[in-house]
């Protein structure tokens, strides 16, 4: 029997979108903004304690936020980068859960069998302090982080962002294979918008 643990997630959704023509957290794909579909991707899979950490265009994107159940933080410093809207987020987690969901805003249509494969994972190897999902052997998102990491990633310097931090514990890290493309399809351009919404109605 597995020991049920507390599951969070974290919701990236302060940056500039500086390479889309619109605020990319509230584009919309199949009726819903992007904040929507990430936050309704964990609500799906039982995943409740939902941080949307905010910043550029707070004021617009928090009473969208709000209407979908998630707690928000603001990060009022996000122009410094991803990595201080991640330190942000994990402040609000890193005491109400034992592990948690990463996942950009501009990622948001995973979908829900890979939480669960991940969290099927992640329970069956207790020695393992991240989950990554992976397609056509290259990884993406959502990792699934163990939150025994939570007061290193506050202490981090930021050197390489997240990334640079999680390459330290690749000893303890999984790599789970997933039957999900949309685990590496950001929406970074109006192209990448376009091609995913092609994709999803295959």
């Amino acid at each position: 029997m597995f020991k049920i643990k507390r599951i969070g997630a974290l919701i990236l959704a302060a940056g500039l979108s500086s390479r889309m023509a619109g605020f990319k957290p509230l584009l919309l794909i199949e009726g819903k903004t992007l904040v929507e579909h990430a936050i309704g991707l964990f609500k799906s899979t039982g995943v409740t304690d939902i941080v949307t950490v905010v910043g550029h265009r707070s004021e617009d994107l928090v009473p969208v936020v709000e209407a979908a159940s998630s707690r928000y933080v603001i990060n009022e410093n996000f122009k410094a980068g991803m990595f201080s809207s991640i330190q942000q987020g994990v402040r609000q987690l890193r005491t109400s859960c034992d592990a948690f969901f990463l996942l950009p805003v501009d990622i948001p249509v995973v979908r829900p069998a890979t939480i669960h494969q991940l969290l099927h994972e992640f329970y069956k190897s207790p020695a393992t302090l991240i989950c990554y999902p992976q397609f056509q052997a290259r990884r993406g998102h959502p990792p699934l982080i163990d939150c025994s990491l939570a007061d290193r990633i506050l202490a981090y310097d930021g050197q390489g962002g997240m990334r640079g931090f999680l390459r330290q514990y690749e000893d303890r890290a999984l790599v789970v294979s997933v039957d999900d493309p949309f685990i590496r399809m950001d929406v970074d351009t109006q192209e990448d918008l376009s091609r995913l919404r092609r994709e999803l109605i295959k």
